[in-house]
């Protein structure tokens, strides 16, 4: 138990050490928490919000009665919207079975007037989703029923027609997939703190650079939600909210402005974490192709193969995400959807699924060890499962629902265009460190893991005894590397040039390594 926690111990310190190492890499690790949090924080708001409007939308439909089994399109000509109703997936020759539930050109020719951008808001005016309760409407002579009665604001009522609520189908289908998103874009913070923590413990330049460019696609994102939600605004409002619609009633009074106030925040965070990582991104970057390499010294073969093994290591963390995303995203339309009425061959759906999910983590640990350890056969295992992967999700794309599913809902499709991206990336840089085995990686690895594993202590100290009261004195930095070069003279220790700036790229660090011996004994390589 002792040893366990002495190496536990000696782990941390060097995890410390390394994100310390500089003032660019400490802040960098420090503002990936930050940003975590605070839009970790914000898109679980938005969840919040989509949540109960939803709920409340939903609540529509079932005290209507409306089927779940219809599926709502919108196909759009301007300004003019066409919603179509259709019991199978609307793709292809299917659309012999959609019916035409609203078309908003009809409402204004008949009017005689022209729409414009933004459509009036009716004069009934609900307060908040809270305040308003529902019943069923029934037909006297059949006992069908046929519309639900809302009563709201204290004592005003209004009858929602069974028109009216199949045709909130469409608003709550993008509530419904919007929640799913924001549990998506929650998980993604916590996980790019692990990539932006690991890029910084392990010196891997691949994993910063991969930061960056999630932070613009977060970006780019945040971007795209804000002109999405206004113009998810002028849809709702031109079927459910407009004069001459069926319904003529807002019952989402205060989603899209709470919304907006939401995404605003978000976007400038997102601007923000961009640019701060940006920036130091490039410093890091610079700082570590100017004194890691040299620090090392290994051979120019060793250093390129570990830059494969971490690009590759970079694709596997990104395929543990966007693929359980997408994936996960799938499963719970199946499971939780209209979808899953309309689907044809659930079973094959939910084993692939099953498949993936118990898989994944082996997969991931058979690249990591694979390539370490140059183990060919778990390599051959790695490459297999890889193949599998991109077959088995690349085959579900003549299931008619899920290319609806990937038409229809953008973060879907762009969660699994990326997957894919991510999923043939850690196959080429496998098969890449494939044809590397044998060329000392595994060696140089393996001596990471012993001086890791010693009981040096990794903080900053003074080598050399005889100037260790001289402040001026530079400091000797023990930072094991998986590329340092072993001796059989004992653990080597890295002594720094102290006046060195980490950000004087230009001027490459001058290091010393002074190797420890157990007799107390020390010898001193220039």
């Amino acid at each position: 138990m002792g040893k366990s926690k002495s190496k536990a111990a000696i782990h941390l310190k060097s995890a410390l050490a390394r994100i310390t190492l500089t003032p660019h890499t400490l802040a960098f690790f420090l503002l990936s928490v930050i940003h975590c949090l605070a839009q970790g924080l914000t898109a679980a708001f938005v969840y919040s919000e989509d949540v109960s409007t939803f709920a409340f939308v939903n609540n529509i439909l079932h005290t209507a009665q409306v089927p779940r089994n219809e599926v709502a399109r919108l196909f759009r000509h301007g300004d003019d919207l066409t919603l179509k109703l259709c019991t199978a997936a609307p793709i292809g020759d299917v659309y012999k079975e959609c019916i035409t539930i609203w078309d908003t050109s009809m409402t204004l020719n008949a009017m005689g007037t022209l729409t414009s951008r933004f459509v009036e808001t009716s004069d009934h005016i609900r307060r908040s989703l809270d305040d308003g309760s529902l019943r069923p409407v029934h037909d006297p002579s059949s006992g069908n029923v046929t519309g639900a009665e809302l009563t709201y604001n204290g004592d005003s009522t209004i009858v929602l027609s069974e028109q009216c609520a199949r045709m909130l189908e469409y608003p709550g289908r993008i509530l419904d997939n919007s929640q799913r998103e924001d549990l998506a874009l929650v998980g993604s913070q916590f996980w790019l703190l692990g990539v932006s923590t690991f890029g910084i413990l392990y010196n891997s330049i691949p994993h910063i650079w991969a930061v960056v460019f999630a932070r613009v696609l977060q970006t780019a994102w945040a971007s795209y939600t804000i002109w999405r939600t206004e113009d998810f605004k002028f849809r709702y409002r031109s079927l459910i909210v407009g004069n001459g619609t069926p319904c003529h009633f807002d019952v989402m009074p205060s989603y899209f402005s709470t919304r907006l106030a939401l995404q605003i925040p978000e976007l400038v965070l997102s601007v923000t974490a961009l640019l701060s990582t940006g920036f130091l991104a490039w410093f890091i970057v610079k700082g570590y192709s100017a004194a890691t390499i040299r620090r090392v010294m290994p051979p120019p073969r060793v250093m390129r193969q570990y830059k494969f093994f971490l690009i590759d290591s970079m694709f596997l963390q990104l395929s543990l995400f966007f693929t359980v995303t997408a994936i996960s995203l799938w499963m719970d339309q199946l499971r939780n959807s209209e979808i899953a009425l309309l689907a044809q061959r659930s079973p094959l759906y939910y084993a692939l699924f099953i498949f993936t999910v118990v898989t994944i983590i082996p997969w991931i640990v058979m690249g990591w060890l694979s390539v370490r350890r140059e183990m060919t056969v778990l390599m051959a295992g790695f490459l297999f499962l890889n193949l599998c992967y991109i077959v088995g999700w690349s085959v579900m794309f003549k299931s008619q629902v899920y290319l609806w599913t990937f038409i229809e809902w953008p973060f879907f499709g762009c969660a699994t265009i990326v997957s894919f991206m991510v999923l043939v990336g850690a196959m080429v840089f496998g098969i890449i460190c494939w044809t590397g085995f044998g060329k000392g990686l595994a060696h140089y690895l393996h001596v990471e893991a012993v001086l890791t594993e010693s009981d040096f202590n990794p903080d900053v100290f003074t080598n050399d005894t005889e100037k260790a009261t001289n402040k001026a004195s530079s400091p000797v930095v023990r930072c094991p590397s998986a590329l340092s070069d072993p001796s059989s003279e004992g653990v080597s220790a890295i002594k720094k040039d102290g006046n060195w700036d980490f950000a004087d790229v230009d001027r490459p660090a001058i290091y010393t390594v002074d190797f420890y011996e157990p007799k107390d004994s020390s010898s001193s390589l220039p």
